[in-house]
């Protein structure tokens, strides 16, 4: 299916189940709506899915050149409420919101400017760093290129990269690259303009908040977890881990599955309590 949220449009890809409980996706810089393979290979027995492309990812249209350089995040939060207006619209369960690196970011900020719209949120590693980080916005378009030119290449270096991911998740990541918008060049161009820790003080709605432990390859760090702690927001559980990274469902699969699934079914299993 696809909805128009605005005259950019998106394209919003539905899998799972039909009339099943809605879980939201939203994708990573650079990935798409299809970059959850094997997530929804899980999930689609019980859940309806519906995964965006974020405007100026995957199908979805490029962002006007004109504006190049600008900061698109409230862009991205307004698309996903109008996709949360549609489905409530639409009556049934109220949904889930899965997200990973900007798409978390996306949802924490959604969170907290419509909580009526939202069950909960699962926010794999949002970026929510405290402190200087090495930034790799040069590997962004180059990356990109690289995929455009040599798709298969792309992949045998995916595979090389990251041995641990399911094979499944490569052949999406891989064309997810080649459609990026050229226009995205910059990591500051999809990053909320509020300090993360204000959005998170503001979260009113059971949050999972999922990270790895390698501290050189997350933006949830050790310190931005003690500061979460000190927030002391009881809205807010965080869980470590052991040996993932930035993308925890690719990097340890079943070990985020183990915490993630039980944690979104007693969501749903509460709708009434």
């Amino acid at each position: 299916m696809t909805y128009q949220p605005s005259v950019a449009g998106l394209l919003v890809h539905e899998l799972g189940l039909a009339d099943g409980p809605t879980l939201l996706l939203l994708h990573g810089l650079s990935d798409s709506g299809l970059c959850w393979p094997d997530a929804v290979g899980r999930w689609r027995h019980d859940y309806r899915i519906v995964a965006p492309d974020a405007r100026g990812h995957g199908e979805s249209a490029r962002f006007d050149l004109a504006t190049s350089g600008r900061n698109r995040f409230d862009d991205m939060v307004a698309d996903v409420l109008f996709l949360l207006e549609r489905l409530a619209d639409e009556g049934g369960a109220t949904p889930i919101l899965v997200g990973h690196s900007m798409g978390a970011g996306v949802a924490a900020t959604v969170l907290v400017r419509r909580p009526d719209l939202l069950r909960a949120a699962v926010l794999e590693d949002p970026a929510w760093s405290t402190g200087a980080r090495s930034d790799a916005t040069d590997t962004i378009q180059l990356w990109a290129q690289r995929s455009r030119d040599h798709c298969h290449q792309a992949l045998v270096t995916g595979r090389q990269e990251h041995p641990l991911w399911p094979d499944v998740e490569l052949g999406p990541w891989a064309v997810a690259k080649a459609q990026l918008d050229p226009s995205l060049t910059d990591r500051g161009q999809i990053a909320s303009q509020a300090p993360w820790i204000q959005t998170a003080g503001a979260i009113t709605r059971p949050t999972l908040v999922v990270t790895g432990s390698r501290q050189e390859a997350v933006l949830v760090t050790a310190r931005s977890r003690q500061r979460l702690a000190d927030l002391g927001n009881r809205y807010i559980e965080v869980e470590v881990v052991p040996e993932a990274g930035h993308t925890v469902r690719r990097d340890h699969a079943d070990v985020y599955h183990q915490i993630v699934d039980p944690w979104i079914s007693k969501q749903f299993a509460g709708a009434g309590s």
